[in-house]
């Protein structure tokens, strides 16, 4: 009686652990979004890519609304906004994360989640999109790094 207590004991225990392993990477998973979609809006400020694209594997591939994105495109990007910035440009970025979920089945996880994106110039709204993304992410280390991302705007109700 008392092993298969002592049985009962240690598996709870294990298992505890299990779960508090898996919350810790569920926290450290939704950093990295989040990290990454508040990479437009601190841009401005920090200019620093090496920062945003940390958050990504060497081999990244992604969707947006339809088109290509890599590892690639994404410097690119910053890179032809740290110019325009350069010239006195005072657009800016909001990118706000909302209902994210994350699931973690082993080393390689995914997160979904609603993003509304907003450009803003001297204060006023130039425009703004908002729709889903699934990101997978890939454990590298102790780090976890975006592997894949499909974002698509929302599609107006007929």
């Amino acid at each position: 009686m008392k092993s298969l207590l002592a049985l009962v004991g240690l598996m709870a225990c294990l298992s505890w652990t299990v779960v508090a392993w898996s919350a810790d990477e569920g926290v450290a998973i939704e950093k990295v979004v989040k990290e990454a979609a508040m990479a437009s809006a601190t841009y401005s400020e920090i200019r620093d890519k090496q920062a945003v694209l940390k958050l990504y594997t060497k081999d990244y591939v992604g969707i947006q609304d339809g088109e290509t994105e890599t590892r690639e495109s994404i410097e690119k990007w910053f890179s032809d906004y740290e110019s325009e910035l350069n010239k006195g440009n005072t657009l800016r970025f909001i990118n706000v994360v909302s209902n994210l979920r994350v699931r973690i089945p082993g080393p390689t996880a995914w997160a979904t989640y609603d993003y509304v994106f907003q450009a803003v110039r001297k204060g006023e709204l130039e425009g703004q999109d908002s729709g889903q993304c699934t990101t997978i992410l890939r454990k590298e280390g102790p780090t976890w790094l975006i592997q894949h991302e499909h974002c698509s705007k929302t599609r107006p109700v007929k």
